[in-house]
């Protein structure tokens, strides 16, 4: 099913900025001081492409296709707690955005506050997309038809504003920063 590769294949991507976040915020603890380079670049793909297009595709294409196929509460549930959990994710983003300037220019609260923010985050997200590898992935395969698949990604493909050339600058750049930090992209 089209649908669940690409969101298969964005998890992997988001997992290894997952792994590039916590590697930063251990150096950090480590060395007293913030990769600033890193930890911005880090931030500004998240907010792009994890909690943003990724997210964005599952909560104005998939979701609502579950949602019409849904067979009870328990599924309708099981989504809205999805979505919730993005809120979550996002507003822990926030924080770390937030924690950035100061942890740059050396301010220990500001870089503990970073640090905090960052495992959490990791943490939230990392069990996100495991949820969503175990449980969502196989459900929307079993309940979405192939209309319904080829509509959400109708959906998706509109989404990339930029086209899927700029998609493969994201993923491009992620390598590198994994790349640097010592991240093996075939691992995750």
């Amino acid at each position: 099913m089209w649908t669940t590769d690409v969101l298969r294949e964005e998890h992997r991507w988001i997992l290894r900025m997952l792994q590039c976040l916590e590697r930063v915020a251990l150096q950090a603890q480590r060395d007293a001081r913030l990769d600033a380079a890193a930890a911005a670049e880090l931030l500004a793909l998240l907010t792009y492409f994890a909690d943003g297009l990724h997210q964005e595709r599952e909560e104005r294409y998939l979701f609502p296709r579950l949602l019409a196929r849904a067979r009870d509460v328990a599924e309708r549930v099981a989504i809205g707690r999805l979505c919730g959990e993005h809120e979550e994710e996002r507003r822990s983003l926030v924080r770390m955005n937030q924690a950035l300037l100061g942890a740059v220019y050396g301010q220990g609260v500001s870089l503990r506050d970073f640090q905090r923010e960052a495992r959490r985050y990791v943490e939230l997200h990392r069990a996100h997309v495991l949820h969503e590898n175990q449980h969502l992935l196989a459900h929307a395969e079993a309940l979405l038809s192939p209309e319904d698949d080829e509509l959400v990604m109708r959906g998706f493909v509109e989404l990339e504003h930029e086209g899927p050339q700029h998609l493969k600058q994201v993923f491009e750049r992620i390598r590198e920063l994994c790349a640097r930090l010592g991240i093996d992209t075939h691992a995750a």
